[in-house]
């Protein structure tokens, strides 16, 4: 018996010690959370859309409108530079898709339908009427598809600029892809990781290993909201092709498919030479499928850029939205 007490008085000792790093964590994440509203200020407004809010920047005028969709874990300030020069022939709108930049998480599971009905919703209560041209990057082009099958009648036209596909996890070398845990484990980690970021554990480690000071895109990107949202998007990235996969219906509006003509680049001589060969796959077989989703679609292959087209040719991805705005403009239907 009294070998026992000093053991329950370490265990419940150490579990006051755990109970007090939680509530300094906590305490300590509000704070820093505080300083980030005053280290970077919002850019746009914050729209309610039924017990949390995303944020929504909009300038020119015009329609049809011109919605930007993100690829990965973008912010929507990240189209600042091809929104102004859309803006200046119509109405073009960048917005954070729940828990990144300035809007507030969503609940699981953040599937590209999730995100699409966000997105209608925001639209809908921000004053933003349809039709709308979407632009669509990577990950982004998937949502575009997801909303223009559950909106088709607010859709009048796309732009899908190096737009994620439901044959990349078939196609693509293993080392492109992330490793995906079983679906019964999906909701419990990104759980964890939404504790993780609530307790302060996950800005300590992330802060601990960035040197450099970030920009206004990296330090919205580092905020630990963004990055659990961005581990519990590609959590159920499964979910998401299956749900582009599902759009089996051809439409007739004005699409262009933007598909990068150079691949990544690796210091690896072997991984290069499986990324130059799956970059042929990518432009001549996958994205090719994207310009048939639509009997008015066609591809451009952009010969001068790698991933990332928006920001290595922004004049393409600008010149391509504004034909299609054209083009949705002499459809009487879309007006």
């Amino acid at each position: 018996m009294l070998m026992k007490r000093p053991l329950i008085t370490i265990v419940k000792s150490l579990a006051l010690l755990r109970v007090a790093g939680v509530c300094v964590g906590v305490a300590w994440e509000q704070y820093e959370r505080f300083q980030d509203r005053k280290r970077l200020p919002q850019i746009g407004r914050s729209v309610d859309i039924g017990g949390r809010a995303l944020n929504i920047y909009c300038s020119g005028t015009g329609t049809p409108a011109v919605i930007f969709e993100s690829g990965g874990a973008g912010p929507g300030l990240a189209w600042t530079s091809i929104q102004t020069a859309v803006s200046a022939f119509t109405t073009a709108c960048w917005y954070d898709r729940a828990g990144e930049g300035w809007s507030d998480p969503g609940p699981f599971p953040r599937t590209s339908v999730a995100i699409a009905r966000d997105l209608h919703e925001l639209l809908k209560r921000a004053g933003v009427p349809p039709p709308y041209v979407l632009a669509g990057a990577s990950f982004g082009g998937l949502n575009s598809r997801v909303y223009s099958a559950l909106y088709s009648n607010e859709v009048a036209g796309l732009v899908l600029i190096d737009s994620a596909h439901e044959d990349e996890p078939r196609r693509a070398p293993r080392f492109y892809l992330a490793r995906v845990a079983p679906k019964f484990l999906w909701h419990p980690l990104c759980t964890a990781f939404q504790v993780a970021a609530r307790i302060g554990l996950l800005r300590m480690m992330h802060e601990s290993s960035s040197a450099a000071k970030p920009d206004t895109l990296q330090a919205l990107q580092r905020q630990p909201k963004s990055i659990a949202n961005n581990v519990a998007t590609g959590m159920v990235m499964p979910e998401s092709y299956a749900q582009a996969e599902a759009v089996k219906d051809r439409g007739d509006r004005p699409l262009i498919v933007l598909t990068a003509g150079q691949p990544q680049h690796f210091n690896d001589p072997e991984l290069a030479k499986q990324a130059a060969a799956y970059q042929q796959v990518w432009i001549h077989e996958i994205q090719p499928k994207l310009a048939r989703l639509s009997t008015r679609g066609r591809q451009v292959v952009v010969d001068n850029s790698d991933y990332g087209i928006g920001e290595r040719a922004p004049d393409v991805v600008i010149e391509a939205i504004r034909e299609v705005v054209a083009e949705a403009r002499r459809d009487p239907a879309k007006r």
